[in-house]
């Protein structure tokens, strides 16, 4: 007859420990890798993001730059039309003079080539395209005379009497105050017309 066996006795707990422990290290190690592509992916989303603000920033800077290119632009055509419309009255004045001089010459010709027998004027002023004379007669008739030489005249329009005042003394004579317009050409209808004389 034989002896009963003894129960064999087999202690797991360092196993347990061991498995316990190489779980938690794999645990650690996943999280760790985890942090590792957060952190990564953390820092090239970072990267992206300022690249684009880097882009963003030099696109304003380049539009910063048209603008200022833009308003000194501007200034300068700002500066050239107020230098054209300098030049442009200039030419319109030396224009006006040069046509206004033998005008001028022709005014005061007609003036005396209108004068009557027994009339002299003591004052011509001119201004706005008329003149306001005054002068001296020895009868009301030679005033009369005078305006109708004046209206007959190319370059005078229609005189205006003002008044006719008779000397005090012994000299019987007759002062007389009256306007008349010029009739003259524009200075675009003497362009007109010199530009038709060249042309033919």
């Amino acid at each position: 007859m034989t002896a009963p066996m003894k129960g064999i006795e087999i202690n797991l707990l360092p196993w347990r420990e061991q498995a316990r422990e190489r779980r938690t290290r794999q645990f650690y190690g996943v999280i760790a890798c985890c942090v590792l592509l957060a952190v990564a992916f953390g820092w090239l989303k970072a990267q992206w993001v300022q690249g684009q603000l880097d882009a963003e920033q030099e696109r304003i800077e380049h539009i910063e730059q048209r603008i200022v290119a833009l308003e000194h632009d501007i200034q300068v055509v700002k500066d050239l039309q107020v230098r054209r419309e300098q030049l442009q009255k200039q030419i319109d004045l030396i224009r006006q003079l040069q046509f206004s001089r033998p005008q001028t010459v022709e005014l005061f010709d007609q003036l005396t080539a209108t004068l009557v027998d027994g009339t002299y004027y003591d004052r011509v002023v001119r201004h706005d395209a008329q003149l306001d004379i005054s002068g001296v007669s020895r009868t009301n008739r030679q005033v009369s005379d005078q305006m109708r030489a004046l209206a007959m005249s190319r370059v005078f329009g229609e005189p205006l009497l003002l008044d006719v005042k008779s000397s005090e003394g012994g000299d019987s004579v007759r002062r007389f105050n009256l306007t008349v317009p010029e009739q003259v050409a524009s200075v675009e209808g003497a362009d007109n017309a010199s530009a038709q004389e060249a042309g033919q």
